[in-house]
């Protein structure tokens, strides 16, 4: 699971670098697609955290 959590959380840099280097040529329709995926993954990392903690007691 560690793997997988590793592995979202480098393709979420790389969406947000390449969302930065998208808004430098002035690509907008391209930086609001980014801007999509990057939230899914970020809710998907978010649902891989929670899911690894330990339930509250």
């Amino acid at each position: 699971m560690k793997n997988y959590l590793k592995k979202l959380r480098q393709r979420h840099r790389r969406i947000d670098r390449l969302i930065d280097t998208s808004k430098s040529y002035g690509k907008q329709d391209d930086v609001k697609v980014l801007k999509r995926i990057r939230l899914q993954l970020k809710d998907r990392i978010a649902e891989v955290q929670a899911s690894n903690r330990p339930a509250p007691q």
